[in-house]
């Protein structure tokens, strides 16, 4: 593994650097409505210079930037404590899919939108009785006798982040009931705006109804929006979720860095530095955030060694969600009551990152990738 950049690496960063100096999206508003306005406007500042998604190629509006400038991108996007962009989702996943396995018309259609946060996307991947067992799940798309172009679907998806924000959805659904379960499956990409598609907010412990239940009765599909044809759905959902798990490390490495730096602040102010147990808990944190760089920086070197993502993605985002739930938790010990009142930031961090070890990918299902990617062990019996 090399640390090192080169030239046009390092140019790369300081461009960045500069741009983000002189751009800045201001405060976040208050209200969820407010704020994922925000979040588009500012992805919109990106796309016009073209920084939105800066490793599409050229020809829809990315930079064409290598794996490692990608990774540069967050990088300095998190250094700059600026946002990612509100359609994260489209850019990191329903783009590169369609890239891969879509026809020139769906990628006419749908990768300029998606860029220019004009139409949010959003996965609906996850089912209440399959949870991350994407080969499990139940929702049905079969084609209608009368209309044998469309196909209807009935089902339902939980954990749908964005869908309330969301005009398409990238949907599984099972289209051959008598194939092997990682066999009978579609991928679909579905207009949400449509009858029979229904979005129910979870609201979550912050109060922020940020993930979402989506009931699907009897809504129509045409042919045309199949990606990467009938009964390859399994297939092209591994390429989405191998881009959800390497797409971010960066990104979230150095925000949790940027955590534990305002935690050791905290503590000098509170004069609990020279306490043992406390430079004891705040070391430990610094060399699982160090763990969790060099892991990123691993799997950087996967995907450019062998061109597609390791199980490295699937390992930093596990250690990213315990370490960042340890260190809120921590936070909320060394502060004590007043990190619990109303309008305090380490009340947020403490709440907030109990949903950390769910979304994404939950932390037993990432377990079973090391065991059997990493570590050879057998095959977890029932596991996908």
């Amino acid at each position: 593994m090399d640390l090192t950049f080169s030239d046009a690496e390092a140019q790369f960063r300081d461009e960045l650097r500069a741009w983000f100096e002189n751009n800045d999206p201001g405060p976040m508003p208050e209200g969820e409505d407010a704020s994922y306005a925000w979040r588009r406007d500012w992805q919109r500042r990106l796309a016009d210079d073209r920084y939105a998604a800066v490793h599409w190629p050229e020809q829809y509006g990315g930079r064409g930037a290598t794996i490692t400038q990608s990774a540069i991108f967050f990088e300095e996007l998190g250094r700059a404590r600026r946002p990612l962009p509100a359609n994260v989702l489209g850019i990191l996943l329903a783009g590169p899919t369609i890239m891969t396995f879509g026809t020139d018309e769906q990628k006419d259609r749908y990768l300029a939108p998606i860029l220019t946060a004009e139409e949010i996307w959003c996965q609906g991947f996850s089912e209440p009785d399959a949870g991350s067992d994407l080969a499990a799940l139940k929702t049905r798309a079969v084609r209608d006798p009368a209309h044998p172009d469309e196909w209807v679907v009935t089902g339902q998806k939980v954990w749908t982040s964005g869908a309330q924000h969301s005009k398409w959805c990238m949907l599984v659904a099972r289209t051959d009931f008598d194939a092997p379960k990682h066999k009978g499956l579609t991928y679909f990409l579905m207009d949400m705006e449509q009858p029979g598609v229904q979005v129910r907010p979870l609201v979550q412990i912050t109060g922020e109804p940020e993930f979402n239940e989506l009931f699907i009765e009897g809504a129509r599909i045409p042919d045309e929006n199949v990606l990467g044809g009938v009964g390859n759905g399994w297939k092209v959902a591994l390429t989405t979720l191998m881009n959800e798990r390497s797409g971010l490390a960066f990104f979230l490495q150095v925000r949790l860095r940027q955590l534990l730096d305002e935690l050791i602040e905290e503590a000098a102010e509170r004069g609990l530095l020279d306490d043992p147990v406390v430079a004891d808990k705040l070391g430990y944190l610094h060399m699982k955030a160090e763990i969790l760089r060099l892991t990123a920086y691993r799997g950087l070197t996967t995907i450019e060694k062998y061109g597609t993502p390791g199980p490295e993605g699937s390992l930093t985002k596990w250690m990213w969600s315990e370490t960042n739930q340890e260190l809120a938790q921590f936070a909320a010990d060394l502060i004590g009551p007043d990190a619990l009142t109303n309008g305090n930031r380490w009340a947020y961090e403490l709440l907030r990152s109990r949903g950390n070890t769910i979304e994404g990918g939950t932390t037993e299902i990432l377990k079973n990738i090391v065991a059997e990617r990493v570590l050879g062990l057998p095959r977890l019996k029932g596991a996908a």
